[in-house]
């Protein structure tokens, strides 16, 4: 593993790290607010004001989240990017990576605004008796600077994302053709049919061969010699012949 591979992946788990606990710590103050309002009393007004104890609770662990909501959001937003991201990725494919990482942070911060306005109206409303439109008002403008970059985001990224679909779709329709096979298929001849285990290319066509099967054997050699000769054996029983021969022609010229 290379430094910058080690310095990335230690980037990463620390990234994970920090947004996991913001995470866990918004959701024990949610818990921790739940219990309180289950105590006696809390349903009471604050002495001089027209505001409960819970309301109180609600907007102090409110903006405790909206806090940690907006501390998170560029680490969520890092943490898009990098799951996205591939170093050998296509330009369309890292302007989505880019502009998810931007979706995450402006929808992180669209929901702190809606954490804000839900949370906070138990206190704020009773105070501004009779101007509650202007509460709504107040945070409708506040929520739509978040909701017109979320819109944008999505506006730039249909384009890179439609290419990143066709990408795919092409390629596994193409993945499946092989260009290097011939269309009568591999291992054909001119005809189309496959040759024969047994076909010898070395054997001749006009090979001589007899009725029966397999080629005759000359039994004089391929000189027209015969075995005797070829080896240098003597036909014993044929000198016995020539010898009785002489034999009996000696003995007629001797009697005569």
């Amino acid at each position: 593993m290379t430094e910058t591979e080690s310095t990335t992946d230690a980037f990463d788990r620390e990234s994970v790290r920090s947004a996991s606990r913001i995470a866990i710590a918004a959701l024990a103050l949610v818990g921790v607010l739940y219990l309180f309002t289950l105590l006696p009393g809390v349903d009471r007004l604050v002495p001089l004001t027209p505001v409960t104890f819970a309301a109180v609770a609600s907007a102090v662990v409110t903006v405790a989240v909206v806090a940690l909501l907006l501390f998170a959001a560029p680490k969520v937003a890092s943490l898009t990017r990098t799951a996205l991201h591939r170093t050998d990725a296509a330009d369309h494919v890292e302007r989505i990576a880019e502009n998810a990482g931007a979706l995450a942070y402006w929808l992180v911060v669209l929901a702190a605004v809606l954490v804000a306005h839900r949370g906070l109206a138990g206190a704020v409303v009773p105070l501004i008796d009779g101007f509650a439109w202007a509460y709504d008002a107040a945070f409708l403008v506040a929520s739509f600077v978040p909701l017109v970059f979320v819109v944008a985001r999505l506006t730039v990224t249909v384009d890179p994302l439609s290419e990143l679909v066709a990408d795919r779709v092409s390629g596994s329709e193409s993945a499946g053709d092989d260009p290097t096979e011939d269309a009568d298929g591999p291992g054909t001849d001119a005809d189309g049919a496959e040759p024969s285990a047994g076909d010898d290319p070395g054997e001749s066509a006009d090979a001589p061969t007899d009725a029966d099967g397999p080629t005759a054997i000359d039994a004089a050699g391929s000189q027209g010699h015969s075995i005797g000769e070829r080896w240098g054996v003597d036909d014993e029983s044929g000198d016995a012949h020539d010898k009785s021969a002489a034999d009996e022609s000696a003995d007629d010229s001797t009697s005569s």
